[in-house]
């Protein structure tokens, strides 16, 4: 560890991660508190993945890139370990008769151009970002606050579309005549990140910051049972309130002051995220939801209790692989 180390962005990754981990647990044949898995989820899609999204324009956009060095390192570091877990995968799902060897190979080939596991589609798209790393940072060196913020609040109005969704705001969205196509997507998070790191500086911020949370996860509760809204707009990750929710998460874990041993575990912890990433679905699915199903443990308890169980024995795996496989990063990306 270093002592000008952002240890905030440490804990953003754990926090990210620990959403992830969140939105996989609830286990599908299980009745009891069913209610509060959509609640669950509002509270965990604010962090996960968008958390990620938000943390890779954070670090990646701050500087120009060499297109080829930044490539060659993410493919190496990101791509393999992912080829690697998505073989494993396919493989435990042959083993457990969920999928037939015939189909092996014409999915192995499959990895570079579709998620062969439903779970890694985020790799997919944040390599789509890195894609674009050169050409954006090269621009945000290049400009000013007061433009990338334009261009921010033209992508917040497309997060208003799941409420108004028809086929005429479809048709904004179309690659083929859509104007604002060209603002859609996970981008956004990308450059937002950039944004509050280089322009928000949290010691300005005031009291409202820590109000909106409350009255976003309230007006779910309030929201929920009636249907005015559809359940799935309401963990929609492209939404305003989804945004809202990640900026918030985001700005309040960037102005904490953490101790020494908080330093140190979100260090460890963040260094081996992405392979609790990878691994995490198999630990969850094949080990913890065979122990939990016959027990029938309400939502309520089980989702909290198998994502803390799903960290721990997934972070064990990843710790254990580094420290013993030779050529680890390439595997766990540890």
């Amino acid at each position: 560890m270093t002592k000008d180390r952002e240890y905030w962005i440490d804990a953003i990754r754990t926090f990210a991660c620990l959403c992830v981990l969140m939105t996989h647990a609830p286990i599908p044949s299980t009745e009891g508190g069913r209610m509060i898995v959509p609640v669950y989820n509002f509270l965990a899609v604010g962090g996960a993945s968008i958390l990620f999204f938000m943390i890779s324009g954070a670090l990646v956009f701050y500087k120009q890139q060499e297109f080829s060095r930044f490539i060659k390192k993410r493919l190496s570091r990101i791509f393999l370990p992912m080829v690697v877990w998505t073989i494993v995968s396919l493989c435990v799902d042959c083993m457990e008769g969920k999928a037939s060897w015939s189909e092996m190979g014409a999915k192995i080939l499959m990895i570079p151009f579709q998620p062969q596991v439903g779970t890694y589609w985020f790799i997919y798209v944040i390599f789509g970002i890195y894609m674009l790393t050169p050409i954006v940072s090269t621009w945000l060196a290049h400009t000013c606050k007061k433009e990338v913020l334009s261009v921010l609040l033209v992508w917040g109005c497309t997060l208003l579309l799941p409420f108004v969704r028809s086929k005429k705001f479809d048709g904004m969205l179309s690659f083929s005549g859509g104007y604002l196509y060209y603002f859609y997507g996970y981008l956004g998070f990308a450059l937002s990140g950039y944004y509050l790191r280089r322009y928000v500086s949290v010691e300005r911020l005031n009291w409202k910051l820590k109000v909106i949370p409350f009255v976003l996860v309230a007006s779910v509760f309030a929201i929920y049972p009636t249907n005015l809204i559809p359940h799935s707009v309401l963990q929609d990750r492209m939404a305003l309130h989804t945004a809202v929710m990640a900026i918030c998460y985001f700005l309040f874990i960037k102005s904490r002051t953490f101790s020494k041993r908080m330093k140190h575990f979100v260090f460890v912890f963040a260094q081996h995220s992405f392979g609790i990433y990878l691994v995490h679905i198999l630990v969850m699915r094949s080990v913890l939801w065979p122990l939990f199903e016959p027990l029938s443990v309400n939502h309520i308890i089980a989702i909290p209790l198998i994502t803390f169980l799903t960290a721990l024995l997934s972070f064990f795996i990843v710790w254990g692989i580094g420290k013993i496989v030779p050529f680890s990063k390439y595997i766990v990306g540890v």
